[in-house]
This record gives structure tokens, C-alpha cells and sequence, in this order.
């Protein structure tokens, strides 16, 4: 029963590998079975060697640190901002009954739409960057928060009530606690979204960064040079995701772990 156990566990943890080498394998050997041509769609090989040559990687990292700075950056005022605001709002029903109506009308206006302007208004620079990607993680953080921080129990507030818990002690022990999984769920959300803000609004208008880059390499036709940005794109978004992963895992340690995983 117990040697079932462990083929059966190490079978889950194998299962991604697997997958990975499958479809690494199909990449490589389908455009060549199939006919597609390199423009279409090139060979994972011949993907993979756009990073043998230093001075493309030299360009690719440059270009990297500042789409990444711009979804950080963007993410920590947009997500802070949206943490700061909804904590307020969701400890007040006049303030709610006041923004709340037009917070979701902004929410309903794609954001990405403003990237022309905001490019306009502060250049091409890192600033309207940020903008975008702070406008684009400042409402999944907002909406997660206020339904994290409303959905405490009744119970668990009456008991801070009456053994006479100040306001703040009431928001530090008890409020923020329970509102952190929905908080950090919008982290992710944040998350998602950031570099997709950076990426959009250096396809505007950029001096650098990722999106200038795959702009270029569309308009040479190197197709190889496009999946290559988009690796680094998927690579960095997974880098983003593991490490809430891991603030998940680090602050809502009395949460069982089989809780925290998501059931298939």
C-alpha cells in the first residue's frame, strides 16, 4: 500500500516533466512533419539559439530589467495603493456608499485604453509605464480586499466588541487575518496583470523594454527572436507566481496545505 503511495505521488510530480518534454518535443519536430514555414512557426531549436549569441542576450537582459522594474514598481504603488484604499473604504459605509459606484465604473473602462494618453501626458519614459501597470493591479487588489475584509464573521467581531478590542487592534487581529486570502488572491490577479500593463505600454511608445523589442522583431520578421521574448515573458510571469506561492505558504501558515492547493 504504502510503495502504491509513492509511485502514485511521484507519478503527480513527474506528470509536469512529462508534459514539458512532450510538447518541447512536438515544437521541434512538427513544423518540419507538417511543412509550416520558419515564420509561422519556428523550431524550439532554432528558438533555443537565439540565446548562444551574447551581445542578443546582452540586450535581452537590459531590456528585461526594465519591463520587469516596471511591472514591480508599478505593482507595489498600483497594489499598495489598492490594499490602502479598500481597507478604508470597507471600515466605512459612507465612504463605500460614496466611491464604491464609481470605482466599479473605472473598473468597467479597460485601463489599457488610457496608455496612449498617458504616454502623451508623461512621455516615453519609465513614468507612463508604471502608470498603466499601477492603474491595472490597483483594482483586482481594491475589489479582493474589500471582500476579504467584509466577509469576517459576525461572531469573531462580537467577541472583539466586548471584551472592548480598540478599532485598530480590531483591523490588526482580526481583520487583516481573515481578509489575507482574498487579499493575496489579488495579488495574483496583480500580478497577471502587471506585465501585461508593462508590455502594452511599451507597445504605445518606449525607449526600452521587452515590448520594444517584440515590436522590433515583428516588424524584421524574426520569428525566432518573438518566441524568444516570449519565454522570457513566460519565465518572468512564473517567477512572479512562485513567489506569491511562497508568501502564501509564509503567512497563512495555519491554513492546512492541502487547503491552499488548488483541487483538480
Amino acid at each position: 500500500m504504502e510503495s502504491r503511495f509513492m509511485k502514485d505521488n511521484l507519478g503527480y510530480k513527474l506528470a509536469p516533466l512529462i508534459l514539458f518534454v512532450f510538447v518541447a518535443l512536438i515544437w521541434e519536430y512538427a513544423p518540419t512533419l507538417f511543412g509550416i514555414p520558419e515564420f509561422v512557426l519556428p523550431r524550439l531549436s532554432r528558438v533555443v539559439s537565439v540565446f548562444a549569441d551574447p551581445r542578443t542576450l546582452a540586450v535581452f537582459f537590459d531590456n528585461g530589467l526594465v519591463t520587469l522594474l516596471e511591472a514591480l514598481v508599478g505593482l507595489l504603488i498600483g497594489g499598495g495603493l489598492g490594499l490602502a484604499f479598500g481597507v478604508v473604504l470597507s471600515q466605512s459605509r459612507l465612504l463605500m456608499k460614496m466611491f464604491y459606484p464609481y470605482i466599479v465604473a473605472l473598473q468597467c473602462m479597460p485601463k489599457v485604453a488610457l496608455a496612449p494618453l498617458l504616454v502623451i501626458w508623461f512621455g516615453f519614459g519609465l513614468t507612463s509605464k508604471i502608470i498603466v501597470v499601477a492603474l491595472l493591479c490597483f483594482f483586482p487588489m481594491l475589489v479582493n480586499t474589500i471582500t476579504g475584509l467584509r466577509s469576517v464573521s459576525r461572531d469573531n467581531l462580537e467577541l472583539f466588541r466586548a471584551i472592548g478590542a480598540p478599532r485598530s487592534a480590531t483591523l490588526r487581529h482580526l481583520y487583516i487575518p481573515a481578509a489575507l486570502p482574498n487579499i493575496l488572491t489579488g495579488l495574483e490577479l496583480a500580478i497577471v496583470v502587471s506585465l501585461l500593463g508593462a508590455i502594452v505600454g511599451e507597445f504605445v511608445g518606449a525607449e526600452k523594454g521587452l515590448g520594444v523589442l517584440l515590436v522590433q522583431a515583428q516588424f524584421q520578421m524574426n520569428i525566432p527572436a518573438v518566441f524568444a521574448i516570449l519565454l522570457i515573458l513566460v519565465a518572468l510571469g512564473l517567477l512572479f507566481s512562485l513567489s506569491v506561492k511562497f508568501m502564501r505558504q509564509r503567512l497563512l501558515f495555519w491554513i492546512p496545505q492541502e487547503a491552499k492547493q488548488v483541487k483538480v
